[in-house]
């Protein structure tokens, strides 16, 4: 394993300098023109208008909930490696003082405040029952009414999910429940329904809607029922919008789609508490949506068992594919075989064991293509910069593909270290650190801030082919570089041989003249993997532990040279990596070609 670097940043990790005058107005322009006319009405109307004062609503009463036997098991978060004198989120870790918790964290990065808002803690078994007490009793009487980080819509949204999801599964000292906490949570939920973020939309929309449906089916009485019809009205348009017509979830990131998928099986979950309270059509259309993304996310489970790392996704932030899978079963959305075929985490298939029939990964409106065999994988994302109006986590890497041999990771996207302005955020979304092609050193999308996309590379063609000898062909292309001279286009070829440990990556880079560029193709290797060159151009990649051992061939003539890189697995954590870098430089056409294979 490569050594694990400081949680905090890089030396050598900077923001690039922002452009000035009538550039920086291009910058903006290409940035804000995607924009839904809706959102700049909201933007204006949350940074013009002055903050609504909070409703406070004494006396709430919690409604009679008949179903209640029938509550399915939520599906667990996941739990850090912590003991009862700790709390941590995003690998940094904090000691635990019950009586006296610090609820702004001015020295924490603003994403880890917001953990410490979610109460996620409170299903975490290491807490005890009179633990989980006191951290609600002291961020009530330590967060007064819309102050702070933990008031803002999104964090707000995920607690009062989870403070009602403890309350209706137990595990809490007091029962029933308090009235002074029943009384927060509507406090709460109006403060809400008055800062819905329209202004954001996508998944923090989603989140908004699921915490009034949550609290109005809850609670009883006139403001219960408002915020419940507000709060399913959210979640049957953003459902519908939100998951594509393939199951996908439309802003193209594995651990977000997971968020959304547990989302939704949440919300069916809790259907049934209340018999007859939704229509029948509506708890269809919720029931659709649901077993749509539960299978595609059995259908983009790599051969670890695990998300691909594709657009700010990263592990530990929602629960494994293997979780849902068995939670959407549970709660009436069911996937079916396709469940059966997710192999087992990390699990390594010996030389010669007999393996499972190869699964073809085709969703094309989300944009991932290729396929898993037992724990073999290869995945290729080639999706669009979307929802248009909602970029926020796009990364550089459209044609970028991860590769998993006998349930290891071999190549691997780059993940995501945080969500500040900050060299590492900025690193973790370049073109160069995924397994794609860069020309000229221009990034394919024009990235900037911490979720800001100005020009956007779009696909042009994707194509997956059917099985035929065993091999399956991948083909797409991107015009991210069409703004260059000759408005170069990337295409790239993909050959996949599972059966004989071979798999081909062609790219060509097409233009409409002979301007000449360079191009830069980079393969980052998981950091397990040490590299041995062979020759100009022969480079043997072993993971001793595993017992892998690959070739990786470079031809085309291309320069091919072994560099550090960075890999971010999870929020906060910070590995080095190997990456093999490939330059081929000329008029164009320009092409480069690798190999790798299975020794």
């Amino acid at each position: 394993m490569k050594p694990m670097l400081q949680n905090r940043g890089v030396a050598g990790l900077a923001l690039p300098p922002q452009p000035a005058g009538l550039a920086r107005i291009g910058l903006y322009w290409r940035t804000v023109r995607h924009l839904r006319s809706s959102q700049i009405a909201w933007q204006l109307w949350h940074r013009l208008m002055p903050v609504p004062a909070a409703r406070h609503l004494g006396g709430t009463v919690r409604r009679d909930l008949p179903g209640l036997a029938g509550l399915q098991p939520f599906a667990l978060p996941v739990l850090p490696d912590i003991d009862a004198a700790q709390i941590g989120f995003l690998n940094h870790t904090r000691p635990l003082d019950v009586a006296a918790i610090d609820w702004e964290s001015a020295a924490e990065p603003k994403l880890w405040r917001y953990n410490l808002h979610y109460f996620d803690y409170l299903h975490w078994p290491v807490y005890t029952a009179a633990m989980k007490q006191q951290l609600i009793d002291s961020w009530i009487v330590g967060n007064p009414a819309t102050a702070g980080d933990g008031w803002e819509p999104y964090p707000l949204s995920l607690r009062v999910v989870n403070w009602i999801k403890a309350w209706l599964q137990g595990g809490l000292a007091s029962q029933p429940v308090p009235q002074h906490w029943l009384d927060s949570l509507a406090t709460q939920l109006a403060w809400l329904e008055r800062r819905v973020e329209y202004h954001l939309l996508a998944n923090h929309l989603l989140k908004n809607g699921k915490a009034l449906f949550f609290g109005g089916l809850f609670l009883a009485g006139p403001d219960a029922e408002r915020w419940r019809k507000l709060g399913l009205g959210i979640l049957l348009r953003e459902a519908d919008e939100q998951v594509l017509p393939d199951g996908g979830h439309f802003e193209r990131s594995p651990m977000y789609h997971g968020i959304v998928l547990e989302d939704l099986l949440d919300v069916l979950n809790l259907l049934p508490l209340v018999p007859g309270l939704i229509d029948v059509a509506d708890q269809a259309r919720l029931t659709s949506a649901a077993t749509r993304a539960q299978r595609f996310m059995a259908g983009i489970t790599a051969g670890d068992g695990r998300i691909p790392l594709f657009n700010d996704a990263a592990f530990g932030i929602v629960a494994e594919p293997a979780v849902l899978l068995a939670y959407g079963e549970r709660v009436g959305a069911p996937v079916g075989a396709a469940s059966a075929a997710i192999p087992a985490r990390s699990s390594i298939a010996p030389e010669g064991a007999p393996t499972a029939a190869p699964t073809r990964i085709f969703f094309p409106d989300t944009g991932y293509y290729g396929y898993r065999r037992g724990g073999d994988s290869l995945i290729v994302d080639c999706g669009p910069v979307a929802p248009d109006y909602q970029p926020g986590h796009t990364h550089c890497d459209t044609l970028s593909y991860e590769l998993c041999v006998a349930g290891q990771r071999v190549v691997v996207d780059s993940g995501t270290h945080s969500y500040g302005i900050d060299g590492l955020r900025h690193q973790a979304r370049r073109t160069s650190s995924h397994n794609t092609v860069e020309l000229d050193g221009v990034e394919q999308s024009e990235i900037w801030g911490a979720f800001r996309v100005g020009r956007r590379a779009r696909p042009v063609q994707a194509n997956l082919s059917a099985w035929q000898d065993g091999r399956l062909l991948f083909s797409g292309s991107h015009d991210g570089y069409r703004h260059l001279p000759g408005q170069p286009r990337h295409e790239r070829r993909i050959v996949m041989a599972p059966a004989a440990g071979c798999w081909e990556i062609h790219d060509l880079i097409t233009g409409n003249n002979a301007s000449r560029h360079k191009a830069l193709s980079c393969i980052h290797l998981d950091p397990s993997f040490s590299v041995r060159p062979e020759k100009q151009g022969v480079f043997v990649l072993l993971n001793a532990e595993a017992g892998l051992t690959l070739r990786l061939t470079v031809t085309c003539g291309s320069v091919a040279d072994i560099k550090s890189g960075y890999h971010f697995p999870e929020f906060g954590l910070c590995q080095e990596n190997t990456v093999i870098c490939v330059e081929q430089g000329g008029v164009l056409p320009i092409e480069m070609h690798y190999r790798i294979e299975r020794l």
